[in-house]
């Protein structure tokens, strides 16, 4: 089969975290096609592409793992592969085949320099700072942190400093609702049934400078059966999560926070679809944990965390803002406030070869509250409240349709 042209609702769920992490909003145009059965098509070439895909993958791996001699050869392998079947099948998928190449191009670029990159080192105290680090596979890009009120004494200065070995366990709950009306068609709440998804993390090594690199693997993934839930979507639902199970993944964090690198693997009976909605998921999987201040904070202390967001073809503002509530020990309770605002643009989803996409407006706003301990990556409870409007223009089979809708969503994270 091919790389999917739809994301389930599931998996757009499943790519929400409680720091920083909402990119899942972007792919609500997804989510909708998916509903509305978006067809998928399969032959022999969906085949040949999966097998190539399987060696950027594994390029993946070995670059995340720092064997970049090896992960070099593989990209080269899977780039002569692509270009190869890109001359035999010039109208498959073409954008699908188009943005992978500029992947690989783009990987074996910087795998070729990396040898000449220096690591940023971090900028003076009261400044605003971007994540530090060479550029890597999968980083958190431009991140800003930027210290609003230092808070009441005594201050405390954020670092994380996990050990190697320690293992971590976190339980993520999802529920969705969503009312959409496409063109003069409007269709009724719809109600989607609760997802979720434990995964185990083990923390790997330190480096000196304080990189922690880890690993984790998703140990279940379950939709639950509810009452009101249309059946073609529940089984959907089903049937994209089971293939999580069994998901493992590594990556790096520094001790701010900030994401340097991150790599997935599928087991070997995940189907295509399923490889490429984790292909989408890497960003998830490395901003498991919000970026903090430089500076020491306290009680009523504030700062703020903005970055560009570009997925499913979408380039989104994000500003997340966090309050102190308190500090004991490791422990920091804070308030989150997330924004999101996406300008009017033309969508380009390599994701949906072929479907045109003009974005009219998203805006989308989340509170919830985080319990962060400085000896965890991952933030062991948190919830959060979401609602998302968003709006865009579609050419479905040479007519332009107009897509609205409004998302409602709790998630809960549970560790251990």
């Amino acid at each position: 089969m091919s790389e999917p042209n739809q994301e389930c609702p599931a998996m757009t769920a499943a790519r929400t975290h409680f720091s920083i992490n909402l990119k899942w909003l972007s792919g609500l145009a997804v989510v909708a096609l998916l509903l509305c059965e978006w067809p998928a098509q399969a032959d022999e070439r969906d085949d040949e592409y999966v097998r190539i895909f399987n060696l950027v993958q594994d390029g993946d791996s070995l670059n995340t793992s720092g064997q970049t001699d090896k992960a070099l050869a593989k990209y080269h392998q899977a780039l002569t592969a692509l270009q190869k079947f890109q001359k035999s099948y010039p109208d498959w998928n073409a954008k699908t085949v188009s943005y992978r190449l500029n992947y690989l191009v783009e990987k074996i670029d910087a795998l070729s320099q990396k040898g000449s990159t220096a690591a940023a080192s971090g900028p003076p105290s009261g400044t605003s700072a971007a994540a530090p680090g060479a550029k890597a596979a999968n980083a958190t890009p431009m991140a800003q942190v930027k210290l609003i009120e230092a808070g009441a004494e005594p201050r405390k200065v954020l670092r994380l400093h996990p050990m190697p070995g320690d293992k971590e366990t976190f339980t993520m709950t999802m529920k969705m609702a969503m009312d959409m009306k496409i063109g003069e068609m409007e269709t009724p709440a719809m109600k989607l049934p609760t997802m979720k998804m434990t995964t185990d993390l083990t923390v790997k090594n330190v480096t000196p400078d304080g990189d922690i690199s880890y690993d984790l693997v998703v140990t279940e993934a379950s939709v639950a059966e509810e009452e009101g839930v249309m059946p073609q979507v529940a089984e959907a639902m089903k049937s994209s999560f089971a293939g999580l199970k069994g998901m493992s993944g590594s990556g790096t964090v520094t001790t701010r926070g900030f994401n340097k690198g991150t790599n997935i693997k599928l087991p070997a009976s995940a189907d295509p679809q399923t490889r490429q909605i984790m292909e989408q998921m890497k960003d998830t999987l490395g901003n498991l944990q919000a970026p903090v201040p430089e500076e020491a904070i306290g009680a009523g202390g504030k700062w703020e965390v903005k970055m560009p967001i570009k997925s499913q073809g979408m380039v989104i503002d994000q500003t997340a803002a966090y309050e102190v509530v308190s500090i004991e020990g490791d422990r920091v309770n804070a308030k989150t406030t997330i924004t999101q605002n996406a300008a009017s643009q033309k969508i380009e989803n390599p994701a949906m070869p072929g479907l045109k996409m003009d974005l009219i407006k998203m805006a989308t706003q989340a509170t919830g509250e985080t319990t962060f301990d400085l000896k965890k990556i991952v933030a062991p409870n948190g919830t959060m409240d979401l609602h998302s409007d968003s709006s865009m223009a579609m050419d479905i089979a040479g007519q332009k349709q107009t897509m609205t809708m409004k998302m409602d969503m709790k998630i809960s994270i549970e560790g251990k």
